[in-house]
């Protein structure tokens, strides 16, 4: 007899842990959880890599180990394009066939 009541106790308590999760389940379901869910995920102020925006998102991306090769060769190129940029003088834009063409007056410069 007692180990039928032991077995119908553990049954018991089984059933009942199950209906505490399915209720507690089932309060996270619905318009008004779900607006409570978001509102108290706002309220937290902590932001995904989703919700970044700009140097947020680009310093986030930076930061992870994966991203340093890319990032380092991104930056090497920007760099490189600046300094190539700052270097064009007037009198290489003068001698450049593809600026004078496209940018200036049609013909090379003469010198």
């Amino acid at each position: 007899m007692t180990d039928n009541a032991a077995k119908y106790e553990e049954v018991t308590n089984y059933f009942k842990e199950r209906m505490a999760e399915s209720k507690k389940i089932q309060a996270t379901r619905g318009k008004e959880a779900r607006i409570a869910a978001a509102a108290q995920k706002a309220a937290s102020g902590h932001n995904t890599w989703r919700q970044m925006t700009g140097v947020r998102l680009m310093a986030h991306e930076i930061s992870h180990v994966g991203n340093r090769p890319f990032m380092i060769g991104f930056a090497s190129v920007a760099v490189m394009g600046l300094w190539a940029q700052t270097k064009f003088s007037d009198a290489a834009k003068a001698d450049s066939e593809y600026w004078s063409t496209f940018h200036g007056d049609g013909k090379k410069a003469a010198h």
